[in-house]
């Protein structure tokens, strides 16, 4: 699934089309096949001849804002990806949903494999910031300076106290935009191991850890994002940040060479180094 870092990468890349008029949103033919899109065409069409203002990152989600109080909320789920181009066939685009095309002519082509991405319409901003999983998303990763005594004094409340850190890391409630890959090399960075529960976490392990967050998600948003399976740049390029990874998917730790572990851990996977994480 695309993390904090590739859905950001994902919001810049769109940003040329800010200013856009739309010339026709439509879902397509194949998106027909399944109940959340199925005759929902009408719906999309509302934004012909509107203007494109605004493409904000929430977490993982996207917010389209245009020039009337309407929004598009999506996600990407867990293989969604938007394509550009100035053609009407996007090579890449083997699981399109919806085609936006402007005026101008460029194509922005939501593509979605396996189908739990989503595209929403509400009637305004203000519901989207109701809609729970906007409402409940804790710190943003990727915000500079990052929070680290706001991080901590999360860290801290009872409710996570006998949870493996990894597993807290997961929960978008505490911060919004770290998956397995950034949760494993993050934990790696900061010499944490993944088993702890957080009362087990010292002081300055929680201060190595937001550190490390940061250090981590920037790098990754620098780096184009990770191509891990499906993930592309809009541009259809594979993003570098898999190039750098010390642990995840990794045999052997890039640090000290020891072999790394993986471990399943509430079914999700996470990978450590057990010479450089103890």
């Amino acid at each position: 699934m695309p993390e904090g870092p590739e859905v950001e990468c994902v919001k810049k890349a769109l940003q040329k089309l800010i200013g856009e008029k739309i010339k026709n949103i439509e879902l397509t033919e194949h998106s027909q096949k399944y109940k959340k899109y199925k005759g929902k065409n009408n719906q999309f069409k509302y934004f012909k001849g509107k203007t494109i203002k605004k493409i904000v990152r929430y977490g993982k989600y996207f917010v389209w804002e245009f020039d009337t109080d309407k929004v598009i909320l999506n996600h990407l789920g867990m293989t969604g990806m938007w394509y550009l181009s100035n053609k009407i066939e996007i090579k890449n685009a083997t699981h399109p949903k919806l085609f936006i095309k402007t005026m101008s002519g460029i194509i922005a082509v939501f593509n979605d494999i396996r189908n739990f991405g989503q595209l929403r319409i509400f009637n305004n901003l203000s519901e989207i910031k109701e809609y729970p999983p906007i409402k409940n998303l804790g710190i943003d990763g990727l915000a500079l300076p990052f929070p680290t005594e706001l991080f901590i004094r999360k860290l801290n409340e009872k409710k996570y106290a006998n949870k493996q850190i990894a597993n807290v890391l997961l929960e978008q409630k505490l911060v919004a935009g770290i998956g397995n890959i950034y949760k494993s090399e993050s934990l790696h960075l900061s010499k944490i191991d993944p088993r702890k529960t957080v009362k087990e976490l010292s002081l300055e392990e929680k201060k190595r850890l937001a550190k490390a967050i940061s250090q981590t998600l920037q790098k990754a948003v620098k780096s184009g994002g990770s191509s891990i399976n499906t993930y592309r740049m809009p541009s259809g390029e594979e993003g570098r940040g898999q190039l750098w990874h010390q642990v995840y998917r990794k045999q052997y730790c890039a640090n000290c060479n020891s072999k790394i572990k993986k471990i399943v851990q509430n079914k999700r996977t996470t990978y450590f180094c057990p010479k450089c994480q103890n």
